[in-house]
């Protein structure tokens, strides 16, 4: 066995462990893949393909190319998309919904650590089928801006029966919820997010986490995904410890949502939790971590 198969042997293993451990504590992670293809080294966002289940589409951050990735849910490569006329600023999520009747992706190029951008930009796509094509075109962008200012989002949703496309920006407490039109009347101008409100039922990093790592600790509150049931019955959102489901009331606001106390789901020990692809029709969302080797989780909605 090569080496990377014996390292991807081994660690499977020790996540194997780790998520029993978890179900143990009445918890519901179940590992199903690993990643170890260089060309996805830096997954921030990932989605259940509507047209096979059975495929992800991922996508890298970083400036590491224009490409989504498809992979089956065991983190082996399928194929790969080039989407054309496109820039990676810093993707940093993926979000699927349906328009119409038919199949889009968004991607989000968001991330500014830095915080120097002046504005953020959406692409979205229409789904690829198979057999995949070699490259595929924008269907339409939005570039935008915040109220504040620059501000770094890893955490992007679209909710189709609004038509509108939520945001929340790292780093900042309390949280701050943010809108766009799924579709601007404008399309050609840069569009200045609504400030929906904020909400500080997800907490920041503990004294502990900030002590127990001095460089890194005090981000591992930090929202890295958004996923939205498209039936408005929950919310989740991934920090880079844990997984946390809200439950969505008839006629509720999202930000009335995110403004109860959430369920939190306990994680096994991840490298950087990035991405949350939602199967909400099977009733399950997978978790999916950036840096080689990469685990793939599966967790139960409740």
């Amino acid at each position: 066995m090569c080496g990377v198969g014996r390292a991807a042997s081994l660690l499977l293993s020790v996540l194997g462990i780790a998520a029993a451990t978890a179900q143990s504590r009445g918890q519901s992670p179940e590992l199903i893949g690993i990643i170890h293809d260089p060309a996805i080294s830096e997954i921030s966002g990932a989605t259940v393909a509507r047209h096979d289940q059975r495929h992800l589409f991922a996508i890298n951050d970083s400036q590491n190319g224009t490409t989504l990735h498809v992979l089956s849910q065991d983190g082996s490569a399928v194929g790969q998309v080039q989407v054309n006329n496109a820039e990676n600023r810093d993707w940093e999520d993926l979000a699927a919904f349906t328009r119409k009747g038919r199949s889009y992706l968004l991607i989000a190029d968001t991330g500014d650590n830095g915080g120097l951008r002046t504005s953020l930009t959406l692409y979205i796509v229409a789904e690829p089928k198979q057999p995949l094509p070699d490259s595929i075109d924008v269907a339409w962008r939005i570039q935008f801006r915040l109220p504040e200012g620059p501000r770094d989002i890893e955490a992007v949703a679209v909710d189709a029966a609004s038509a509108s496309i939520y945001l929340i920006a790292k780093r900042h407490f309390p949280r701050v919820l943010y809108r766009l039109p799924l579709r601007p009347t404008d399309p050609d101008t840069v569009q200045l997010a609504e400030r929906i409100g904020t909400f500080s039922t997800l907490p920041p990093a503990s004294n502990v986490e900030k002590n127990r790592e001095p460089k890194f600790g005090r981000f591992q509150g930090d929202i890295t995904s958004l996923a939205l049931d498209p039936k408005r019955r929950y919310a989740l959102l991934l920090s880079y410890r844990d997984l946390y489901f809200y439950r969505r009331a008839a006629g509720e606001s999202l930000l009335q949502s995110l403004a109860r106390k959430p369920r939190r789901m306990r994680l096994p020990p991840m490298p950087q939790a990035e991405a949350i692809a939602l199967d909400a029709d099977r009733g399950y969302a997978i978790v999916i971590s950036e840096r080689l080797l990469a685990p793939i989780y599966r967790v139960a909605i409740p």
